[in-house]
């Protein structure tokens, strides 16, 4: 051997490397001669990670490198076992089989199919898959740790007015529910929409609100309701669904709004077309109903008249506000059908009542719904992170 390289006639050297020579780098080959080929087992194992590496990086192209070099590892396990006699090779090569297996339970179990009762399947179908909110988010949403699912029985309240706190944010599964103010029919909610989500963004800085209307069972319901610290809480760590969720209540709430236009009218005698005070910041004053302006006179002057229960510029608290009081309505109705006297001027003429303005025609509910609200739910800066998109 050059260079006295004594240490290679050690028997065990020998033994290990076989019939191996060393030559000074650049002047040869480093092997004389080389071993037979390997057992089947090796080349197979080998293979086995070939097909791994290789494997797409989706869930199944995950599963399928999984089971590939598990199945790699027990042959390269096999191999060193009944080829080598080599416990080290042995022992490692097996360890890494048993540590991908577990990586393959983990990635099976995720992938399983997440089922939910008919009435949670039709919300998530219809409000939270359009948002591309996985099933795994959903179901940790509406848990037990987080939302609670209760019954109730035609008559039955879920909220009085005036004595229930706006600290929470139901959704109505199933049945009918009735919006009354003062013993006044407002609107109805039905499966799928929130029961109060305008009570819900409107009492954010101040939870001990209360609700300035009455909803109540029209007929057996069902309905799924979180608290709103237990909300909170769940929207610090998921983000995406905290975007959602905001984004969903401000459809719920534009829909109600726009359910409520017929019921809206001038001082003219012409429907008001509504638009949320985060788009509008105020109404004009020709277009503000008479309710709003005789609460803003009473809050001016508070001697004469109590103040009301919301502030005039509560964007989305009281839905109440938004219709005229039935005494109101019936006087203007009776005043209408039997003709005002006509007042004396000064010269003996009468004086003529002003003439009725005609009344525009307004949209329908499915042009309000398709055009208005998905526009400014569009041309919003603060739902505009959340993308819509079909299936």
């Amino acid at each position: 051997m050059p260079f006295g390289l004594g240490w290679t006639n050690d028997d065990w050297l020998e033994e290990l490397t076989g019939n191996i020579t060393f030559h000074i780098p650049g002047g040869g080959t480093w092997c004389d001669q080389w071993r037979d080929p390997q057992n089947v087992l090796y080349h197979v194992a080998n293979t086995c990670f070939a097909l791994a590496y290789v494997a797409p990086t989706n869930s199944n192209g995950e599963l399928f490198m999984q089971a590939a070099l598990i199945v790699g590892f027990i042959l390269f396990s096999a191999w060193s076992w009944e080829s080598i006699c080599a416990p080290d090779a042995f022992s490692w090569n097996f360890g890494f089989a048993l540590l991908n297996m577990l990586q393959l339970f983990h990635a099976v179990y995720r992938l399983r199919p997440v089922k939910f009762d008919p009435e949670l399947e039709e919300v998530y179908r219809n409000l939270f898959q359009p948002f591309k909110v996985t099933r795994i988010q959903f179901k940790k949403l509406v848990s037990a740790e987080f939302a609670q699912i209760m019954s109730l029985h035609a008559g039955e309240a879920y909220a009085m007015q005036s004595l229930t706190r706006t600290d929470r944010l139901g959704l109505l599964l199933s049945g009918k529910v009735n919006v009354m103010s003062d013993h006044q029919f407002l609107h109805p909610i039905l499966p799928c929409e929130f029961l109060d989500s305008p009570e819900f963004e409107s009492s954010r800085a101040n939870v001990d609100d209360k609700f300035k209307v009455s909803i109540i069972a029209a007929t057996s319901c069902r309905y799924l309701f979180w608290q709103r610290t237990a909300l909170e809480y769940l929207f610090v760590k998921e983000t995406y669904l905290a975007t959602v969720v905001s984004t969903i209540v401000a459809r719920d709430i534009t829909t109600k709004l726009y359910s409520m236009n017929s019921k809206i009218v001038t001082g003219k005698g012409s429907h008001l077309d509504i638009r949320l005070p985060a788009v509008t910041s105020s109404l004009g004053a020709k277009a503000t109903p008479r309710i709003l302006r005789q609460h803003r006179r009473a809050k001016q002057n508070p001697s004469t008249s109590p103040p009301s229960h919301s502030t005039a510029t509560d964007p989305l608290g009281s839905r109440e506000r938004l219709v005229q009081s039935p005494a109101k309505e019936k006087k203007d109705k009776e005043g209408k059908e039997n003709g005002r006297p006509e007042k004396q001027m000064g010269n003996g003429r009468a004086q003529r009542p002003p003439e009725m303005e005609p009344l525009t025609e307004l949209p329908s509910m499915d042009d309000l719904t398709t055009s208005g609200v998905e526009s400014w739910l569009e041309s919003s800066s603060k739902y505009h992170s959340c993308e819509i998109v079909d299936e």
